[in-house]
């Protein structure tokens, strides 16, 4: 046989079952080739669309969506113990950890893997906070306990920015119901803020400072937080702009 498309010959062969029954012609080993490379990009296309369905289902940014502990860089041993005891909480060692420090420090990073790992998602204070309040309004489809019930049984909730909004009564009041509930139920929970907490705070000695988490958080929860979890703070620099920096010398 010979492929006007390709400008080869071939042998053409007949695939059929013991009974005779022909099931199969196989034709120009070329065309073969290519009809196999469009149905695999297509697989893989279908594969990718599904796990960006997932990531966008739990949350998680773009930026995000290649973060795995994998790809995690450990230059020091702070960086090195945040890992493993992020690893610890996935395999149920650690209930909950609190990390603080400044942006691009990693906890974004390593709470998206552990997300990855066991499911559930990611909300930033305010957008829990907004969505709460959306159930105040009279066309609203939720009320505010089906928003935190809901957040109280994820797999793994992460909670960013905490410190970014105004950490009012009514927020103290449902974060700490979330807690406790999650507490209860022995699921975890990773709480992620760019505040420190006032045992690393600069002014400790006298109270500590407005940058303190405590100020957002009430004792209730920090004592829930602190029972069989982690504090760890991030006090590296800013590793996306140091990543930055080296493309631009490239």
């Amino acid at each position: 046989m010979f492929c006007e498309k390709h400008q080869i010959e071939y042998d053409q062969k007949e695939l059929r079952l013991p009974s005779g029954q022909l099931i199969a012609t196989i034709g120009c080993p070329e065309c073969q080739r290519e009809h196999d490379d469009q149905i695999n990009s297509l697989d893989k296309a279908n594969s990718i669309k599904d796990q960006i369905d997932r990531y966008q289902d739990m949350n998680i940014e773009p930026l995000f969506y290649n973060a795995s502990f994998d790809n995690f860089e450990t230059p020091t041993k702070e960086l090195q113990y945040a890992k493993q005891s992020v690893v610890k909480l996935v395999r149920g060692e650690i209930q909950q950890i609190v990390m603080t420090g400044k942006n691009g420090t990693g906890k974004t990073h390593l709470a998206v893997a552990a997300l990855k790992e066991l499911g559930g998602k990611i909300y930033s204070m305010y957008e829990i906070t907004t969505r709460i309040r959306a159930t105040y309004s009279p066309i609203a489809v939720e009320n505010e306990l089906d928003v935190v019930d809901e957040l109280a049984r994820l797999p793994l909730l992460v909670i960013d920015e905490m410190g970014r909004t105004k950490g009012s009564d009514a927020e103290t009041n449902w974060l700490s119901y979330i807690i406790d509930k999650r507490h209860n139920r022995f699921l975890p929970t990773i709480i992620i803020s760019n505040k420190h907490v006032k045992k690393y705070c600069p002014d400790k000695n006298k109270g500590g400072c407005k940058e303190c988490l405590e100020n957002y958080i009430s004792d209730d929860i920090m004592s829930r937080l602190n029972e069989g979890g982690l504090l760890l703070q991030f006090s590296g620099e800013d590793w996306r702009k140091t990543k930055r920096q080296r493309e631009a010398q490239k």
